[in-house]
Parts: structure tokens; sequence; C-alpha cells
């Protein structure tokens, strides 16, 4: 046993948070049946209030102090990550924080996002989507696995170890946010309020793997124009989409570059998914127009300032240089819209953090810990870039239950990620 823990009682502890299990999945399901869906993806609003107030009770009930507060476009806007996002309506949609005064040792941030997206088709789901209910060991509900899990796994580390009498020796700051589902706003101005720690964990789905590295991600709109008349003249005008087709088969060229070229331990190669296009307007008349969006996921290591700057002109140098072999697109460029944008992130396999999560689940579980990478983008990006604090992403739940019909939370994983966490906390609030 690694000597840091030796001294601490897991048989007993293990045997409390049994006993405390009706507890812990009344507070998750209560979170699930509270209605916290982003409306617009934050662009007109969202109904995170209700669910805020259960987590503000809860913490203060914990004993922690709390900081309530909505977030500021005006303060946001000087922020490259805030690009695309700003003038989200934040009315009814405040933040919680709750700090635990835990003494002199390290701290230690715990975030995760309240806002959920909403509920399509609920004729499809096999419950009420808000229901929460319990089916063989696995609990249904819209945020079930993203990311009320995982908030909610935090809150309850937190509250076992205080109830059990071994609290933290070092601040714990229990972050709860809205808009996650909307670009990430919250953490955003989580960060800006001054938020900083030793470290941080991200209470994302992740099967309960340990996740130090992550994606960045760009997305872009791209426009050709043409010339239209009618079929029988082909010749005689310019076919937008055609000119559309020719700049997509440049990117998927560079993409098969990347590909081939790029690599990182734990993450997988760059993409580039063209996800919208649109153009024409009848089967008889040459286009005149075509959009289409495309998304790009890039690996932190690709990039010198870590924002995406560089992967973005290789996009823009390679729609251009496309452009200038092209007789029409030469005189008349396609217009390059970038409008979203998220960092990569990472921390060292080798950080004292990665270290004390992975022998904390391998103790408690037997099993030898998974060190991976996330594919998707998270507000990990914010607390590691902007609040300069090592952070790694752990939690709850399959990814890829993550917005589907009938998500759904393996409550094994639940009671594990408690436990797990609680060791972090009380592990490395004494080194």
């Amino acid at each position: 046993m690694n000597g840091q823990i030796s001294d601490f009682p897991l048989k007993r502890f293990a045997e409390f948070l049994d006993q405390r299990r009706n507890a812990h999945v009344d507070f998750l399901r209560r979170l699930i049946q509270t209605d916290t869906t982003v409306i617009g993806h934050g662009w007109d609003g969202g109904n995170e209030a209700a669910g805020q107030r259960l987590v503000r009770e809860r913490l203060a009930a914990l004993g922690c102090e709390i900081d309530e507060f909505i977030p500021d476009n005006d303060r946001l806007a000087k922020y490259r990550d805030a690009e695309g996002n700003l003038g989200h309506i934040y009315d009814n949609r405040p933040i919680v924080v709750g700090t635990y005064r835990g003494g002199n040792g390290r701290s230690l941030i715990l975030n995760g996002h309240i806002d959920t997206m909403p509920v399509d088709s609920p004729e499809q789901w096999r419950c009420n989507p808000f229901g929460a209910e319990v089916v063989d060991g696995r609990v249904y509900g819209r945020g079930a696995c993203d990311m009320k899990g995982g908030l909610a796994a935090a809150i309850m580390a937190v509250e076992a170890l205080v109830e059990f009498g071994i609290e933290p020796k070092g601040n714990v700051i229990i972050q709860s946010v809205v808009d996650e589902e909307g670009g990430g706003n919250g953490t955003l101005a989580v960060c800006d309020r001054g938020y900083r720690a030793d470290a941080a964990i991200i209470t994302e789905p992740t099967n309960l793997e340990v996740r130090p590295a992550g994606m960045g991600f760009l997305l872009f709109e791209v426009t050709t124009s043409g010339r239209a008349l009618h079929s029988s003249l082909k010749w005689q005008g310019v076919n937008a989409i055609e000119k559309a087709i020719k700049l997509i088969e440049s990117l998927q060229e560079l993409e098969h570059r990347w590909m081939m070229t790029r690599r990182h331990l734990l993450l997988p190669p760059p993409t580039i998914n063209l996800g919208v296009i649109e153009g024409g307007s009848a089967s008889s008349t040459v286009p005149d127009r075509c959009t289409f969006k495309i998304c790009l996921h890039y690996l932190p290591t690709d990039d010198p300032d870590g924002f995406g700057t560089q992967v973005e002109q290789e996009i823009v140098d390679t729609l251009m240089q496309t452009s200038r072999g092209d007789g029409w697109l030469s005189d008349n460029p396609p217009v390059i819209r970038k409008y979203q944008a998220g960092a990569g992130f990472e921390t060292s396999v080798d950080h004292p953090l990665v270290n004390i999560i992975t022998e904390a689940f391998s103790e408690i579980s037997g099993q030898r810990a998974a060190v991976t990478g996330c594919g998707f983008g998270c507000d990990a990006r914010h607390v590691n870039k902007i609040a300069g604090t090592p952070t790694v992403v752990f939690g709850p739940g399959d990814p890829s239950a993550a917005h589907s019909v009938n998500e759904v939370l393996p409550l094994d994983q639940y009671f594990r990620a408690i436990e797990v966490l609680a060791m972090t906390i009380y592990r490395w609030t004494r080194s």
C-alpha cells in the first residue's frame, strides 16, 4: 500500500459509503428531476436556476462559503475562447461556487456544469427524461451522464469525508457552472473571478478514466459564390457547389496529412469534419451560392500558443491556395468565418495529481487505472489555460451516452467516483 494513504481507513470508509448510498442516489435523482436545460445554446438563456438552488443548499449545509454570481459578457470579451459565445443571456442563470476551508494544505478545484442539452423526441425515451428512473442499477434521465453524475459525485465526496470525520487539509473549491453546453462561458467567468487552486478535476464523464489532456477545436463557415442561370446553359454559369467541393477536397487532403504526421501519447490524430453543406435552389438552376461548415479537432501540441492560431492559419492557407489555382475562385475567393473555438489542454502524465488519482483508483478498485485523453471539448481548457491550474478530467459515465435518447448513468460508476474523488481529496490536500 502506498505510504501516502496507508493511514487511511479504507475498509471503514467504504462501509460508511455503502450506508450512504441511498442518500447519494437521492441527491443525484433530485438533480436529474430538475430541468436545467440550456435554451438555444445559451443565446436564449437557460433553466439552471432551480438546479443551482439544490446545489447551493447542499453546499451551504456542508459548511461551504457560497459565492453566487452570473457571467458578464463585457468582462468575458477579453478572452479569446469567448469568441463566438458573447451575447448569451444569463438572467436567472447563477453560477454557484462553494469553498470548503480545509486549512493550509494543497487546494483543489472540483468543477462541473449543471446545464444540460434540451430533450429532443421525448416520445423515444423509455421513461420520462426528467423522471430519474432507476432500472437494473442504472439511472436514466437528461443530464444523468453529462454531467449531473459527476457534479453530484464531487459534492458527495467532500460531504462524505467531512461526515466521516477526516476533513480536507486544504481548501476544496466546488464549482457548479452554467452554459457549458453553450460554449463554456460559465467556467470562463469563474476563472475571470479569480478562482485558482493547486490543481483541478473536471468531473465530466470519462468511464472513470483519468484524462490529463484534451483536443482543441475550431469551427468555420465557408461560403463560395457562383453565377446562376438555367442548367441547360450550365457551361455559361459557375456552380458554387462544385467550387465548394473543390475546397472541401483540399481540406480532406490536409486532414490526411495531419493523420499521417501528427501524434500524441493520449489522443487520436486531428480531424476535420464536414458537418453542414447548403446551396442551390433547384436542380434546374446552376447554384450561385454554397455554404459549408466544418469542425476540426487538433492536438494541444499542434499549436504554440495553445489557442489554435497556427492551426487556423493552416486552414485559411489551404483554402486560399486552392482558390488561387482556380480561375473563378482566384477572382471570387471564398468568405471564411471562424465562429467558435476552444483551446486544447494538457497536464503532464507525471504530475502529482495524475499519480494520486490513478493510485487511488487502483487501491480502491484493485484494477489499473486507464490514463487516456479527451477527444471532446470541455471546460478543462479554461481552468488549465486561463487559470493556469494543472487539470485532469475524471468522472462517471460513458461519454457516448451524453446528449442521447435514454441518457443513462451506471450507479456503480457513480459510487466508485465518489470513493475515488474522496480519496484523492484526502491525499492531495495532505501531500
